[in-house]
């Protein structure tokens, strides 16, 4: 009997607490929310629509927020940059989906994708999806797989939960932009904030999982037909990685330098040219201060200036 009334019970609580989600999810961004750095994506659509040929089209997480200079790549190539990079939780399946209506003939795209990408199921997104495909562009729920529905749904509960709590309506902005909001991308889509702000110690990550994902390599193949058939090039660089995280992780990613090699991926340098010096980091093994965001950004425009001048 006891185990009858408790299970009456759990089901009379859960039809709420169902409803309460569901009611939550349709909740518009709250305004806390639409600061951060994920409604960045807005602008950077708007720079895929609009941005005039020639167009160099950069694909990755915050290694390329906080990690290119584009005013560098413009000078030196005459190019005009699209810094898609907001966070590498977005996951590089739905990175890459998401540019492929955008992507024009003569457009150059260069993926460059954090290492962790390549392993385990980061690839199909976190919490950070979630908060894109309902908050910010709700028509691109449709083009979700079931690895990254999969990923993202036991992430509902708390996100639907946070849009009924009263401080994510009362927001008061500080004069200075914080690094992770909206604000702090120029008009590249940059984050260049942090350029004349000191750096924090970074602690150096371990080892890449030994579970590499072949199944994301096969997804960045077809991903290269189908900007092959707009009449556009597609190009893999690497990360500007903090040396001492690197060091941790060569042996995984030669694994991944040895795969994009196998399925005929053209290179921009070598994973170790883009090793960064310990002291150019700013925040994170992948976010580079201004002197670090300079040197990565001189190596791909001189890795970029060779391919170019074959082509």
């Amino acid at each position: 009997m006891l185990k009858y009334f408790l299970l009456k019970i759990s089901v009379f609580l859960s039809i709420p607490l169902a409803l309460m989600l569901l009611v939550g999810a349709t909740f518009p961004p709250t305004p806390r929310s639409s600061t951060s750095l994920l409604f960045a994506k807005i602008e950077k659509d708007a720079m895929l629509k609009e941005s005039p040929s020639p167009r160099l089209i950069m694909i990755g997480g915050s290694n390329l927020s906080f990690g290119i200079n584009s005013q560098m790549i413009k000078d030196a190539l005459k190019l005009n940059p699209i810094n898609t990079g907001i966070h590498a939780a977005i996951g590089l399946k739905y990175m890459m989906d998401d540019v492929l209506d955008d992507i024009q003939p003569g457009d150059i795209v260069v993926i460059a994708s954090e290492y962790q990408q390549f392993y385990g199921d980061m690839a199909y997104g976190r919490n950070e999806l979630l908060r894109i495909v309902v908050d910010i562009d709700r028509n691109s729920l449709n083009d979700l797989n079931t690895k990254q529905w999969l990923k993202i749904l036991p992430y509902f509960p708390r996100f639907s939960l946070s849009k009924l709590k009263p401080n994510e309506y009362f927001v008061q902005q500080s004069k200075e932009s914080g690094v992770y909001e909206r604000r702090a991308f120029n008009q590249y889509g940059d984050v260049d904030i942090h350029w004349n702000r000191p750096g924090k110690k970074v602690q150096p990550l371990g080892k890449l999982s030994n579970n590499f994902n072949e199944t994301l390599i096969q997804e960045m193949v077809d991903f290269r037909e189908k900007v092959q058939q707009k009449r556009a090039k597609l190009y893999v660089t690497f990360p500007g990685y903090q040396e001492a995280s690197f060091e941790n992780g060569k042996e995984g990613i030669a694994e991944i330098e040895s795969k994009l090699i196998e399925n005929n991926f053209i290179l921009l340098g070598s994973p170790e040219r883009y090793k960064i010096p310990n002291n150019m980091m700013y925040d994170t093994p992948y976010h580079l201060n201004k002197e670090g965001v300079d040197l990565r950004t001189q190596k791909l425009i001189e890795d970029l200036s060779k391919v170019l001048k074959k082509n």
